[in-house]
C-alpha cells in the first residue's frame, strides 16, 4: 500500500483543525506501460520510490494552501509526460556544459573547474521533479533514489564554487515528503535552502521552520 495517501491527509488534517481547506489536484495512478515509456523516452529508470509514487498514487499531484500572503506552502510532483520533458531539458542542459570546457570560461576560475566537471558529471543522472520557482530544483538521483537539492547558480559568476549543489534532502521520495510534510510544506524560514550547505544536508527541524505550521510526525 503507498504511504502517500496517509501523509497528505494527515497534513490536510493538521491544516483544516487551523481554518484552512489545502486545495489539492490529483491525476489517474499511471501504468506499468506509462512508467516503460519514460524509460524509453530518458533511458532512466525511476527509483522503486518514484514508481511507486506514480502507479500507487497519482499520475501528477499539487497539494497547495494559503493562509495569508505570506502563509502558505504547496508541493507538487509533476506528470510522467512532464517529467519526461524536464528530464531531456535537464540532459541537454548539463551536457552543454560537461562536454564543452569553454562552457565555464566566464563563470569559474580555471583552478576550480576540475571539481565543477564533477559536479555536472554527478548532476548528469539528476532528474528535476520540484522548481522552486527562481531556477533551483529538488531532483532524484536515478541509481540511488536520493533526493537532492540544485542551487542552480552554484557555479556562475562568483569565480569559485558555491558548497550548495547536490545537499541531501532524502534518503527517498516517501522520506523527503514526510518530512517536509512536518512543516506543511512550508518554506525554511531564511527562504533558501542553500543555508544547509553548513550542515551538508537539508535539516528537517523545527528551529529552522515556521513553528506555526509544525505538525510533527
Amino acid at each position: 500500500m503507498s504511504a502517500f495517501p496517509a501523509i497528505f491527509d494527515a497534513t490536510a488534517e493538521f491544516l483544516k483543525g487551523k481554518g484552512i481547506a489545502p486545495e489539492v489536484s490529483k491525476g489517474k495512478k499511471a501504468t506499468p506501460t506509462d512508467i516503460k515509456r519514460f524509460h524509453t523516452q530518458t533511458g532512466i529508470l525511476l527509483p522503486e520510490s518514484f514508481s511507486a509514487f506514480y502507479t500507487g498514487f497519482a499520475d501528477g499531484f499539487e497539494f497547495r494552501w494559503e493562509k495569508t500572503e505570506d502563509q502558505w506552502g504547496v508541493f507538487s510532483i509533476p506528470s510522467l509526460k512532464q517529467l519526461s520533458e524536464d528530464r531531456r531539458s535537464w540532459e541537454r542542459r548539463v551536457r552543454r556544459f560537461l562536454h564543452d570546457p569553454d562552457q565555464l570560461g566566464g563563470c569559474v576560475d580555471p583552478q576550480f573547474r576540475p571539481a565543477a566537471f564533477k559536479i555536472w558529471g554527478r548532476m548528469e543522472s539528476w532528474v528535476p521533479f520540484w522548481d522552486e520557482g527562481n531556477g533551483d530544483h529538488f531532483c532524484v538521483v536515478a541509481a540511488s533514489g536520493l533526493i537532492v537539492y540544485d542551487q542552480h547558480d552554484w557555479y556562475d559568476g562568483f569565480g569559485t564554487l558555491a558548497k550548495t549543489n547536490g545537499l541531501l534532502a532524502g534518503q527517498s521520495l516517501v522520506e523527503f515528503v514526510q518530512n517536509w510534510s512536518q512543516f506543511c510544506f512550508r518554506r525554511n524560514k531564511s527562504l533558501w535552502w542553500g543555508e544547509f550547505a553548513k550542515h551538508g544536508e537539508i535539516k528537517w527541524e523545527p528551529e529552522f521552520f515556521d513553528m506555526e505550521f509544525f505538525r510533527g510526525v
